[in-house]
């Protein structure tokens, strides 16, 4: 699914999020490199896709390392060419694994990031335990995410996500049926209280939440103990 909507995956993230999702990972990208707390930080970025976040740390720190971490060759190819283009190649690197099974170094890296990509883990838990394994101790773990609203505005997202933005990728030329898909795991992505659980359980304290878009979006971050 990800090789088949990656070259219209940018142009349809902007629409759907009204291109607030530029604002959300320019937060995450200021999260990871203040909580690295290092002046030469080494920050992963999981399920990195097209190289957004990659891209937002390396303009925000002139002197991190990052590693985008992605199993979907079509979007790294597109990342790559992204920070070839910004002239990053020289601290900028991509690899093609599973999040779940990185093979990246243990007690490695300042902080980590994930942006829109948690949900699609399929085991959660082991992804956590995965990440947590790759971050040095008090290393920060910042997480982009859909949030379960709650209330009235559940419904609304709900009805947005299953309902308006597979019309927006369907007029942008994407396939539908990939959007209401993704529309299924954010319906089913557990609610912050579960996270904030699923994160002491990995190890990781310090949980704090940021919300964005009416509390449609968070940004969780957490420190490894």
């Amino acid at each position: 699914m990800f090789s088949g909507v990656a070259a219209r995956y940018d142009k349809i993230n902007r629409a759907m999020c009204f291109g607030l999702d530029r604002i959300w990972r320019g937060a995450l990208a200021t999260a990871a490199i203040r909580l690295a707390n290092s002046p030469t930080p080494k920050i992963a970025d999981f399920a990195c896709g097209s190289g957004d976040v990659s891209l937002e740390i390396a303009k925000r720190s002139p002197a991190a390392k990052i590693t985008g971490v992605d199993f979907c060759a079509e979007m790294l190819s597109i990342a790559e060419g992204k920070i070839r283009r910004a002239g990053f190649s020289d601290r900028v690197e991509f690899l093609m694994r599973d999040c779940l099974n990185s093979g990246l170094p243990a007690e490695s890296f300042d902080s980590l990031t994930v942006s829109f990509g948690f949900r699609n883990f399929q085991n959660r838990q082991a992804g956590l335990a995965e990440m947590a394994r790759a971050l040095k101790k008090g290393g920060a773990l910042c997480i982009l995410e859909v949030s379960r609203a709650g209330g009235i505005l559940e419904s609304a997202q709900s009805f947005f996500m299953g309902c308006v933005v597979p019309a927006i990728a369907g007029v942008l030329g994407g396939n539908k049926a990939d959007y209401q898909y993704l529309a299924k795991t954010t319906s089913e992505y557990p609610r912050p209280s579960e996270i904030e659980k699923m994160l002491c359980n990995a190890g990781f304290g310090g949980v704090c939440v940021r919300k964005f878009g009416c509390g449609l979006v968070a940004l969780t971050t957490a420190v490894k103990k």
